[in-house]
């Protein structure tokens, strides 16, 4: 016997006929021919619910019957969910109006009595297989939608899920986000932008890096487990992008509590990782943003970026002054495209003292810009805008025209000496332009300025961008009389090994050792070590900032060459610095 013919003769046959004889005999024929699993009613109203606690595969199912016809009990059947079983007609006589209802119910066939047991053993057996093809298509139909539910499923959860940590992805954030605005929850949330990733990844490589990300993740679900579960019970931690992640605290705590919660994630990189014997660091910088059930998920979490602190290691909060902020660099940067052809950028001079002659000998031009919405502009503001957006390349180029040609005129009229020197500031952006120093000499050239009265003032973070590239381009102007100064040295990257290979010929000592000069021995130690070693190296010095006789007094007995500063003059106009340079410094040093 085939697994098929086990199936069908396994079959759970009901019989429903009002006279029992009809049903003794149908069984006792149907066991003969190999049925094992039969049962007979006599009342068709105990079908519905037998076929609700069982549902047979045929029913053998007479028409004519009291109380519940077998048209009546079909109606019936039709009310239960899911597909009716094999249903085959039994009667002597059947109209065509009922044999269409009928058919229009679900029955499948009809036999007529009396019974032709061939027949009837036939239609059976025809009538189970293909129910039996039918339960297998549905078997199947059912596995794989089970399947195709589940897979649905995986990919859903994949898709709103971080392969390498697990965490939720930015998907899955807006959605938790969307999901608490929609239940009008309150928010906070902490924007977390991780410093010093990408270098460890470009350095150590890029499966370092991964491991890196996973321990700062073990760590990060400590911290929330222990540290702050007091502090914000409901707590949602994802990734946003690569170097920054999101938590989400589905509160808004007040103000010290998003304080302490703030400095407890910022805990969480203090102490070093140990990945395959390295010790390695990262850094984090945190903003964050709150919502009393009003702003959209993406509003909060743009909030809290934008309120990401500018150094490593601190936090800081939304407020409307960060927006109006953001609105005002963006305005600014569009206006500065366009500011060379308005003629809204100008220059003016600051002058350089010589300390023991008291006279000027040089200026340094400081770019200015004034627009017609946002007034006078600090370089603060825009210089960093033009260095970002790439517009100070022109803008530098500019510069260094215009002070030629102030300088070409000065000259000509005799209104300075022949050894007064014009600096410039030259952006690292610049300085990292390949054809940088072949560019300036065809614009010295053409000006008919001699080099030596052009000084550069570059920064030490801008050599240090690409230090080969700038000492070639520095060492060819040096050679060709150009002088080169560091400008606010010792603020940044200063160092003896560098300072020996470099053409330099000028130091600048900063602003920020001068301010206190004459009161804080720190400052006098070493703004007189910077002097004694620029002496050393054959360098002169320039100290700026120089507001106070005290000052001007100690920066001449420790034997610095230059001095600039609000005592003799703030950055002027053309024609107030040609008048200072006629009458000389003496009045105004005499006035301290």
């Amino acid at each position: 016997m085939t697994n098929e013919s086990k199936q069908i003769y396994a079959a759970d046959i009901l019989i429903v006929d009002d006279l029992p004889e009809n049903v003794e005999e149908l069984i006792h024929f149907l066991e003969e021919e190999g049925y094992r699993c039969l049962q007979g009613l006599t009342d068709s109203r105990q079908v519905f619910d037998r076929v609700s606690v069982r549902r047979p595969d045929l029913i053998l199912l007479d028409v004519r019957m009291p109380y519940l016809s077998g048209i009546e009990v079909l109606k019936q059947l039709n009310q239960l969910a899911g597909a009716l079983p094999a249903i085959i007609l039994l009667t002597a006589h059947l109209d065509d109006s009922t044999r269409y209802e009928a058919l229009r119910l679900g029955a499948r066939d009809f036999l007529t009595k009396p019974f032709d047991q061939l027949e009837v053993a036939q239609r059976i057996q025809n009538i189970l297989h293909l129910q039996l093809l039918i339960n297998e298509q549905r078997e199947r139909a059912e596995s794989l939608e089970a399947l195709v539910r589940k897979r649905t499923l995986e990919l859903s959860s994949q898709s709103r899920m971080e392969p390498l940590t697990g965490l939720p992805n930015r998907s899955a954030l807006l959605e938790a986000l969307d999901f608490n605005h929609k239940n009008r929850d309150d928010i906070t949330i902490y924007f977390i932008a991780l410093e010093g990733l990408d270098e460890i990844a470009r350095v150590q490589g890029f499966a370092v890096a991964d491991q890196l990300v996973r321990a700062l993740v073990i760590r990060l679900d400590e911290m929330l487990e222990v540290g702050i579960s007091s502090l914000c019970q409901h707590s949602l931690l994802g990734i946003w992008n690569s170097t920054e992640w999101v938590l989400i605290c589905q509160s808004v705590l007040d103000a010290p509590t998003r304080g302490v919660l703030a400095q407890k994630v910022l805990e969480a990189f203090e102490a070093p990782f140990y990945i395959d014997q390295m010790r390695l660091h990262l850094s984090a910088r945190v903003g964050i943003s709150f919502d009393h059930q009003e702003l959209a998920p993406e509003q909060l979490v743009r909030m809290a970026a934008l309120a990401l602190p500018v150094r490593d290691g601190q936090w800081q909060e939304y407020n409307d002054t960060i927006d109006q902020s953001l609105k005002r660099r963006s305005g600014m940067r569009t206006a500065l495209r366009g500011a060379l052809q308005r003629g809204e950028l100008f220059l003016v001079y600051q002058p350089k003292v010589d300390i023991k002659t008291n006279r000027i000998v040089g200026a340094e031009a400081l770019l200015r810009w004034e627009n017609s919405i946002y007034g006078k502009v600090s370089p603060v503001e825009f210089i960093p805008l033009a260095e970002a957006s790439g517009e100070i390349l022109s803008i530098g180029r500019w510069v260094i025209l215009e002070a030629l040609v102030a300088l070409k005129r000065w000259r000509a009229l005799h209104q300075v000496d022949d050894d007064f020197s014009l600096a410039v500031n030259v952006s690292p952006l610049q300085l990292m332009q390949a054809d940088f120093a072949q560019t300036l000499l065809d614009m010295v050239s053409d000006s008919g300025v001699p080099p030596c009265c052009l000084e550069l003032e570059v920064t030490e973070s801008g050599l240090m961008q690409d230090m080969e590239l700038a000492l070639k381009q520095l060492r060819r102007l040096i050679q060709y009389g150009f002088k080169v100064g560091i400008d606010d040295f010792g603020t940044g990257y200063s160092s003896l090994a560098y300072l020996k290979t470099l053409p330099i010929s000028v130091l600048k000592i900063d602003r920020a050792f001068i301010h206190e000069l004459q009161s804080s021995i720190q400052d006098q130690k070493l703004t007189g070590t910077v002097i004694d070693m620029a002496r050393h190296f054959g360098f002169s010095t320039v100290a700026e900032g120089v507001e106070q006789s005290e000052q001007l007094d100690w920066l001449s007995s420790m034997g610095c060459d230059l001095v600039q500063g609000y005592m003799f003059a703030p950055p002027l106009k053309e024609n107030e610095l040609l008048k200072l340079i006629d009458s000389g410094v003496e009045h105004l040093i005499n006035k301290f």
